[in-house]
């Protein structure tokens, strides 16, 4: 009740839902019995304002402390701590147990710690040694560490064995699931220690055992393979610019340490000089100090880029400039989720993934079973035996009708724009999908998809933007006059192997994101993120059937008229 008296004079404009939220017990029911304990004490575990209310809380506690003006005061909701001299820090902790239980505040000596140097380590048992606490040269502190330097490298060893165990799990797990243990990594695991490293200084020797087993172990499992010096430094770079996101944690930690740093000068100097918070000036100061990193961090990641990038073949040169020019990653960004249809299987996964670099296949055949010449991605990806690339550019217009169709209720697969002609030797012309409204209300919009392998040999000497503007051009010199007989709009639909898409492409795509954003109420550049990733993913597991299909038709057995058996194929 304290504290809601507090809120209600310090916070006055939430006061009212606070005290709505705590007037009465949170009621805890333990699964399986009729029991139901009530959350008595403290602020509800998992409520967003928790932390806010234990703030506003402490706020007349810490004034009635300020009157020690010999030490620096600095709390972090229920973490009380004090900058002085040993006996200004002993008057304080002596006030701070006396006045705090008026405020609701316990303080606990034996669970606290007093953090000095070595020379005063004596003369500090002598002064606390009534009191049970704690006399430490080093400790754990808000998720960092204060104190010697041998005490710092010892806990951060501690952290970093622990780290490299569960990397080292997670290279196993990759070996069956590399999209999980990829996801697990590049979403979660790394901040952890990326935290640690905005926290403590001089640390990037330290984490040489991690880089060593990310390189050796978690790398190679999710790839399928051992990797070069130069392909762990690749790999090292953020997914847009080519790399895959897993960070060196040798080469990011100091950096980091500036980040932190320079963002929390403002709190830095407010504590220390009891000054009036500025919610204005730190928000401007942690922008301009994310700015001036995120552009130091991009000069590194350029100059990385540029460095190695000469050590790869003609071939990964140019993938790997398409892909930092174009936005062709969000398949690696996101998380597995199944519902969205971003989970990939084990081959699927890795075969992405050659294709992005143009690795070589893994447990792929000698020879095309098609056509018998020698298999490759090159091959794979063009080879016209066996229908299988029918069925890629099916698959990814099936995607585009079926994200259509979320839109637009007359969504049409295969329209015919003009019937055959016998006399004239015309053949019949058929589009790929035809929807209602898209650009004009109750026109209709036909679309025509075509996929291009952009590193085929005959393409090698032009330029991605080219190729699509050509591929685009000879769409539109097919169908466009006859579209126009039928009074309809056409839009050819261009996409590289890559997931590289046309502008003509881009433009529908921005249109159907506009719609989806409008009937889903959510932002535009939430919706248009999403449907870019939906069909990179789309073109990926066509592209698939290309890599791993049958280009033979198989042999199956049928019952004839007469009830014999008959083999035929299909």
């Amino acid at each position: 009740m304290a504290a809601l008296c507090n809120v209600r004079i310090l916070w006055p404009r939430c006061a009212r839902f606070l005290f709505n939220t705590y007037r009465g017990f949170s009621p805890l029911i333990i699964q399986g019995t009729n029991t139901i304990l009530y959350s008595q004490e403290g602020v509800t575990q998992g409520d967003p304002l928790s932390m806010l209310l234990y703030g506003v809380a402490t706020i007349p506690l810490i004034d009635n402390l300020n009157s020690h003006r010999e030490v620096v005061q600095n709390w972090y909701a229920d973490d009380a701590s004090a900058v002085g001299d040993l006996d200004h820090v002993k008057s304080w902790f002596m006030e701070l147990m006396r006045k705090g239980p008026a405020f609701g505040y316990f303080p606990e000596p034996r669970k606290s710690y007093l953090i000095v140097s070595t020379s005063f380590k004596e003369r500090a048992q002598k002064t606390f040694g009534s009191l049970g606490v704690q006399v430490v040269t080093g400790q754990r502190f808000l998720g960092g560490y204060i104190g010697d330097k041998e005490g710092k490298e010892q806990y951060l060893t501690k952290k970093i064995a622990d780290w490299c165990w569960h990397v080292e799990k997670l290279a196993k797990l990759a070996e069956k699931q590399p999209q999980n243990a990829f996801a697990a990594l590049t979403k979660s695991l790394q901040f952890q220690w990326s935290y640690f490293q905005h926290v403590i200084p001089d640390c990037s020797d330290l984490f040489r055992p991690l880089e060593q087993i990310i390189a050796e172990r978690f790398l190679p499992s999710v790839i399928g393979g051992p990797i070069t010096a130069e392909e762990r430094s690749l790999f090292s770079l953020p997914a847009r610019k080519g790399g895959l996101g897993v960070r060196c944690p040798t080469l990011s930690s100091d950096l980091a340490y500036q980040h932190s740093k320079a963002s929390s000068n403002v709190i830095r100097e407010t504590i220390v000089n009891r000054g009036q918070f500025n919610g204005m000036e730190h928000r401007q100061q942690l922008d301009s100090a994310t700015k001036a990193t995120h552009k130091e961090q991009d000069k590194r990641d350029d100059d990385l880029f540029n460095e190695i990038i000469t050590s790869f073949s003609p071939a990964q040169q140019r993938a790997l400039k398409n892909i930092s020019k174009e936005k062709a990653s969000g398949w690696l960004t996101v998380l597995p989720l199944a519902k969205h249809h971003f989970d990939l299987s084990e081959a699927e996964f890795r075969d992405g993934l050659s294709m992005r670099y143009r690795r070589a296949l893994l447990k792929s055949p000698a020879y095309c079973d098609g056509c018998g010449a020698v298999f490759n991605l090159t091959h794979a990806l063009d080879c016209k035996k066996g229908g299988l690339v029918t069925l890629r550019h099916n698959e990814i217009r099936d995607a585009l009708g079926d994200l259509s169709a979320l839109v637009w209720s007359n969504v049409r697969k295969e329209p015919i724009i003009r019937e055959a002609n016998d006399v004239e030797n015309a053949p019949a012309l058929i589009a790929d999908l035809g929807v209602r409204g898209v650009w004009q209300p109750q026109c209709d919009a036909l679309f025509d998809i075509c996929v291009v392998d952009t590193d085929a040999p005959s393409y090698l000497s032009r330029t991605i933007p080219s190729i699509l503007k050509n591929a685009e051009g000879q769409k539109k010199q097919k169908y466009h006059a006859a579209c126009d007989i039928r009074r309809a709009s056409f839009t050819p639909i261009v996409v590289t192997t890559d997931g590289i898409f046309g502008m003509e492409a881009k433009i529908f795509i921005k249109r159907l994101s506009e719609r989806l954003s409008h009937k889903w109420n959510k932002s535009y550049s939430e919706i248009s993120y999403w449907l870019r990733v939906r069909l990179s993913f789309a073109v990926l597991r066509a592209s698939e059937f290309c890599v791993r299909g049958s280009r033979q038709k198989w042999r199956c057995i049928g019952i004839g008229d007469d009830g014999a058996s008959l083999p035929f194929m299909y």
